[in-house]
């Protein structure tokens, strides 16, 4: 139980000591009171308040300097939640007054003074503290409930808007009633995609991703506030749309300025208040409704980019890519290659892997618009999972390909590609045991989290000691080993793709200790991870 914390004021020292063993007496589990301190004077008072923060303050009114009145309406403007008793020897009316007048409701007689009044008093004043609790907590769940209702109306405002139900006339007339004045100045727009969409999904459950979103929104709500008027909503899945008013006309370089300083401060808020990844595309400078559908074209158009240039980038109107749109058949091409690969008797994935590597970089050369890559890729897959098939071995279900392709990079893409063939390549060639094989499948799902025995025992519904003991019986090496070999293979990926620093291999493959990474990458590969990176660069 959460005691109510009580403070007394009084310039008595006989009274302190009345009040203090009145308090010993009902204290005990049961009592919801503390005496959290005292003080002789009302600016002594004053200072113990600002350092105690009491729930009740208990005073008397005649003190030298400060009276008890004085410092409660000083005290009030700091605390306006704390409750005053006043406890006096003078039957003062002038000081009645007051006390009513800045809402102290009980004002009890000391001489003598009665404990069980006393005590009445102090269960008044919690019955209130209590209530005006639930009040405020009954207040931020309709603030919160209105908030989102709000959220909700813009998300549908816009998406009608945007699908062209709603026509530039009718929308300024209808924002009259949301208040969404910052389209009568110039603005532009942004729209802001979570990265690593498909590793969020599978991380967090849907009620979870519900309040990630959530606080996603508010922070790049607060972002835009902080730089001038503003506004977001979410548009779907990954997506938000956001808007950025300018007080005047800018130009395209100070409009450039502008939304790069506040791109790059939504992208560091997101990671550092949500812990998530999130790259911008973002429109130039507009003015009035009838541009909204055009600014936020240009800011879709703009994160399409985002599929080849990877995580948390920013694209600017004047930080644009050559247009997409090259020969899909050198693509299709060497996809056939990889897939033929599936039907030899491969031992390890490594050959189809390297394969798809090397399509990144076909890909990137011939820069395919997202979705004509993504239907390519979306084709392989129904060709491998009919491979699969063949094996006779139950395959996980058919989710990624069908939603989450489409919102995943072509790294993320390739990433999950390789996986899902190396998790059905463990499982056809796995000794035959249902508890390793779920653990060998959650392995690799969580390459990038920090792993324990526990952990992974509790996957497989086994003790932690028989698990480890079937883990090494069954493939021949323990978990630890098996699990930091894993870890640096997927390191050497990283490396032979791009130039990542140490803290930041050691980041995407669950490995806090520097030092201990590096110790594992020489253990398994016979070099540094900077003599590595100048080998393959």
């Amino acid at each position: 139980m959460t005691k109510i914390r009580c403070l007394i004021v009084d310039d008595e020292a006989v009274m302190i000591q009345r009040l203090t063993f009145f308090f010993d007496s009902i204290s005990g589990n049961e009592c919801r009171f503390e005496l959290v301190g005292s003080a002789y004077s009302g600016d002594e008072g004053l200072q113990a308040a600002a350092r105690l923060r009491p729930d009740i303050v208990i005073t008397d009114i005649k003190m030298p300097g400060m009276d008890g009145i004085t410092m409660i309406e000083r005290m009030k403007e700091s605390m306006p939640d704390t409750e005053f008793i006043i406890l006096t020897a003078y039957q003062d009316f002038n000081y009645a007054k007051r006390a009513i007048h800045i809402h102290v409701a009980d004002f009890i007689v000391k001489v003598p003074l009665n404990e069980e009044v006393l005590l009445q008093a102090m269960n008044h004043a919690a019955e209130r503290i209590m209530a005006s609790k639930r009040e405020k907590e009954r207040l931020f769940k309709l603030n919160m409930s209105v908030m989102n209702n709000r959220h909700r109306v813009f998300k549908q405002f816009f998406l009608e808007l945007l699908r062209g139900e709603i026509k530039a006339e009718q929308a300024a007339e209808i924002s009259l009633s949301y208040d969404l004045q910052l389209f009568q100045n110039h603005y532009c727009c942004m729209v802001i995609e979570l990265n690593g969409y498909f590793s969020f999904v599978n991380q967090y459950p849907i009620s979870d991703q519900k309040i990630l979103k959530y606080g996603i929104l508010n922070v790049i709500e607060e972002t835009l506030l902080s730089y001038g008027p503003g506004f977001a909503c979410e548009m779907e899945q990954n997506r938000f749309i956001a808007f950025a008013s300018w007080p005047h006309s800018p130009s395209k370089k100070d409009s450039e300025e502008k939304s790069m300083e506040l791109a790059r401060a939504v992208i560091h808020h997101i990671r550092t208040y949500m812990k998530q990844s999130a790259s911008l595309g973002i429109s130039g400078p507009f003015k009035g409704w009838e541009g909204i559908m055009t600014a936020y074209k240009q800011a879709l158009d703009a994160c399409a980019e985002h599929y080849y240039n990877g995580m948390e980038t920013i694209v600017t109107p004047m930080r644009r890519l050559p247009a997409a749109g090259g020969d899909p058949h050198a693509v299709r091409q060497h996809l056939q290659e990889s897939l033929q690969m599936l039907y030899r008797n491969m031992e390890s994935a490594d050959e189809i892997k390297a394969s798809l590597l090397q399509l990144k970089k076909i890909a990137e050369r011939e820069m395919l618009q997202r979705e004509a890559m993504t239907s390519l890729l979306k084709e392989f897959m129904l060709a491998a999972r009919h491979r699969i098939s063949q094996w006779k071995i139950q395959q996980t279900e058919e989710v990624a390909e069908g939603e989450l392709l489409g919102y995943m990079t072509l790294a993320e893409q390739l990433d999950y590609v390789i996986c899902y063939i190396e998790q059905h390549l463990i499982l056809r060639d796995s000794p035959g045991s249902p508890a390793i094989s779920k653990a060998l499948e959650y392995i690799d799902r969580n390459l990038t989290e920090r792993l324990t025995l526990q952990m992974i025992a509790a996957q497989a519904n086994l003790a932690p000691a028989y698990f480890s003991s079937l883990f090494k019986k069954e493939m021949k090496e323990s978990l630890v080993d098996y699990i930091n070999r894993k870890k640096m293979e997927k390191a050497v990926e990283l490396l032979k793709c791009e130039n990542y620093s140490n803290y930041e291999l050691c980041e995407a493959v669950g490995i806090m200790n520097e030092s201990y990474f590096c110790t594992l990458f020489k253990q398994k590969t016979g070099s540094t991870p900077g003599k590595f990176r100048k080998q393959t660069t």
